[in-house]
This record gives C-alpha cells, structure tokens and sequence, in this order.
C-alpha cells in the first residue's frame, strides 16, 4: 500500500479530520481541535491526512514538534482501513518522514485493570511490532496513566514536558505529571 500524507489545510481536510479525531480518541485524551489548528498554524504541529491513492483519505496523524522531538499525538486509521495493515504502512511512514527528530508517542497504561484493557494491549503490540520501544518512566496526562513509546533513541521526562511546555503552553504542560 502506498501512503502519503497530505498536511491539512482546506476546511474539508479538517473537518474530515476532527470527525475521525472525534470519534478515535476520549473525550478526556482530546486538546481542543481549534488549539491544534492554531498550533498548526504557527509551524508547531502539523495535522496530517493519510490518504492511499486507491482510497483517498484513511487516516489522520497530529505531530507536535518542538527542538528535534516529534511527539505523535494523534494517530488513527479510519474503521474500514484497520486490521488490514494500513496503520503499520502509515506509521512507518511516519516514522521516515519524522526520522531527523527523535519520534515518540503516549498510549493507555496496560498495567491496570480497564474496561477496555484487552484494546489497549493490541494497541501496544501494534506500537511495538511496528519498531516503537517502551521508555522507562510513566506520565499521567490529564488524569491519564501513560506509558511511553520512542522511535529510536530514549527521551527523557524533561525532553517531553519541554515540548508540551514550548509547543502548548505551560497551562497544559502543568498537567503533565512523571509517575
């Protein structure tokens, strides 16, 4: 399958966008959307659509950037297009297109009990068979219990908080906590 990622510019990419976001990700997980595109706006983060030239759009990545580190906010494949590999094409793509930056990413804590604890265990697997490593500390984002995954080289808790902190201000980053 051949991805490519087109940044999200027109008033239709982005509501394709924020439909899937919407929908992928909690409620209590989610920054506002208009924070995003202001974010966007400013060079900090870029909102991605993944598109297939067979398909068009089937997917959307957020990437928050910030003194070399590329955090993967975001990232989800439409419902029709997963379990047919197209999430592993498009992070590994990802993961090229963002191979000068040291990429990580935040996923659910599979350590506790949760309703949906099996999804998060595939959703880790997934991370991890496509050459994400866990990291060796926890945040708690939100509220959340994080775990924490890196393409390549290990980032500390200082690296990633500096991001928040630069990229989104120090009102969200006061929200990140090192477990």
């Amino acid at each position: 399958m051949e991805i490519r990622f087109v940044s999200a510019c027109t008033e239709q990419q982005l509501s394709a966008i924020e439909t899937l976001y919407t929908e992928a990700f909690p409620k209590e997980e989610r920054k506002p959307f208009s924070l995003l595109i202001e974010k966007s706006r400013e060079g900090t983060v870029d909102i991605l659509c993944i598109e297939s030239a067979e398909n068009g759009m089937i997917g959307e990545a957020i990437v928050a950037k910030n003194q070399g580190l590329a955090l993967l906010d975001y990232f989800a494949v439409s419902p029709r297009f997963r379990n047919g590999g197209a999430g592993s094409y498009a992070l590994k793509a990802l993961q090229d297109r963002y191979a000068e930056y040291n990429f990580i990413l935040e996923i659910e804590s599979t350590f506790h009990p949760a309703p949906d604890l099996d999804l998060r265990r595939r959703r880790k697997a997934f991370y991890l068979r496509n050459g994400m490593e866990c990291m060796d500390y926890f945040v708690c984002l939100f509220g959340i219990e994080m775990e924490m995954l890196a393409h390549g080289r290990q980032v500390d808790f200082e690296q990633y908080h500096a991001l928040y902190k630069n990229v989104f201000g120090p009102e969200i980053a006061e929200n990140i906590l090192l477990i």
